[in-house]
């Protein structure tokens, strides 16, 4: 039998498909940015946002965390993770389809419901003309997306964002948690199985070490330290979704690491898939925290604290309300785009479900071992069994048109989310 390690946070997320940097890369990010806003007053103003006790080290993890169900129904915000461009990658090019990486708007914008527009939506709600829990919320969603939109699967459509290719990994194509015998995805492996690897192999298991390492890397004579003031050279999630968007066309569906084949590799990725993609994994949780720090910088400029009468008001004020009369729409007035920030725009605000009141847990995130037991006489041939792909919801409204940040066009997303879940339609994580 083959046992592999991971931390608890992990294991959440194995359950099902996950789409995201697992909780040691989102903790990473939030790290970054905790670091480099240490004693500011954009850190102060976080504080303030944020339940009792927590960071942006802890928030960065909320989103997924809500996101299974463990913090009331957030369903609604799954498919807010992930853009699903279209590209035509190394494994797919051919004599009449060449190599082609790029997201593009509105072509890959599944009707607004995706991780460019939710970064632009939630930073409309940090405005101080929505109340603290709304401003909170946004935070924590914007906190975890900085990470999200690094990792180059979030910003690809070809197989679910790697979701339905499979992998072998340390000599296994499966592993098992809670009973259910589940195969190597590629996207697991970027979000999990790499990270894991290299902070077990290079860090000694230590997720502190790791964090340190990726923070000191943006730092006055870190390896990136020059470089990282390009990362911010744009505020736009659209850039930064196709700066991640970039490696599709490189070595993540490369090839010679992949075997050539179209939907599994029986190659193991543990070796020379692993080895070079690592280093790529530190330096987009490195930017994803350089960003995060920015942009709240920017975002939050001029704000003042939040005073604990307006956070308990708010709060008295979200508990009482439900999440059906959530759905009514109400006019907010906020601040207009960095494009535009010397005027001022009425938006309706997005009728998404109210938040629960906020949690009290202040507890921090860490590695606790838990151990996946692989069985052997596995089967090694990909091809043994024909798994289903998910299926895109069909609920999405039609992409507007105009600007992807305008108020209408929030409006729509959020109508048509509140539908999807009050429907029961199932999202893709």
């Amino acid at each position: 039998m083959r046992a592999t390690t991971f931390s608890l946070a992990t294991v959440a997320l194995l359950a099902g498909s996950a789409r995201a940097w697992a909780a040691e890369g989102h903790s990473a990010v939030g790290f970054v940015a905790d670091t480099l806003l240490q004693g500011s007053q954009t850190a102060a103003i976080v504080q303030s946002l944020l339940p009792p006790g927590w960071n942006l080290n802890r928030s960065a993890t909320w989103a997924d965390e809500i996101k299974l169900g463990t913090q009331g129904d957030y369903r609604w915000a799954s498919n807010l993770h992930f853009i699903d461009a279209a590209d035509t990658t190394p494994l797919d090019a051919d004599a009449t389809h060449p190599i082609d990486c790029k997201v593009e708007l509105p072509r890959d914008a599944a009707g607004g419901i995706n991780i460019v527009d939710a970064i632009g939506n939630f930073t409309t709600q940090l405005a101080p003309t929505y109340p603290w829990i709304r401003r909170s919320e946004a935070l924590k969603f914007i906190s975890h997306f900085a990470g999200d939109i690094t990792q180059p699967l979030h910003t690809c459509g070809k197989l679910v964002g790697g979701n339905t290719f499979y992998v072998r990994w340390n000599g296994s194509d499966t592993y098992i948690y809670a009973g259910k015998v589940s195969r190597f995805q590629l996207h697991v492996l970027w979000d999990v199985y790499i990270p894991e690897k290299d902070i077990a192999d290079n860090f000694g298991n230590s997720l502190d070490a790791y964090h340190q390492w990726i923070a000191a890397s943006v730092l006055p004579g870190g390896i990136y330290h020059e470089e990282a003031p390009s990362w911010f050279a744009s505020d736009k999630a659209l850039d930064w979704a196709n700066d991640a968007n970039d490696a599709n066309c490189n070595t993540v569906w490369d090839p010679k690491l992949l075997g050539n084949n179209g939907t599994y590799t029986t190659n193991d990725l543990s070796g020379d898939y692993y080895q070079a993609n690592y280093m790529y994994v530190r330096k987009a949780l490195a930017k994803g925290g350089y960003r995060l720090a920015k942009y709240l910088e920017e975002k939050l400029a001029g704000q003042v604290l939040s005073t604990s009468s307006s956070i308990s008001s708010s709060t008295a004020s979200a508990s009482a309300s439900t999440v059906a009369s959530a759905s009514a729409t109400a006019t907010a007035s906020a601040s207009a785009s960095s494009a535009a920030a010397s005027t001022k725009a009425t938006h309706t605000r997005p009728a998404y479900p109210t938040p629960p009141t906020p949690p009290t847990d202040t507890s921090a995130v860490t590695s606790t071992d838990i151990v996946i037991v692989t069985p052997t006489g596995t089967p090694d041939d990909c091809t043994t069994t024909t798994p289903v792909a998910p299926t895109k919801p069909t609920y999405a409204p039609s992409y507007p048109g105009g600007p992807i940040d305008s108020g209408a066009a929030r409006n729509s997303v959020a109508a048509g989310l509140v539908a999807a879940a009050a429907a029961g339609v199932a999202l893709i994580l």
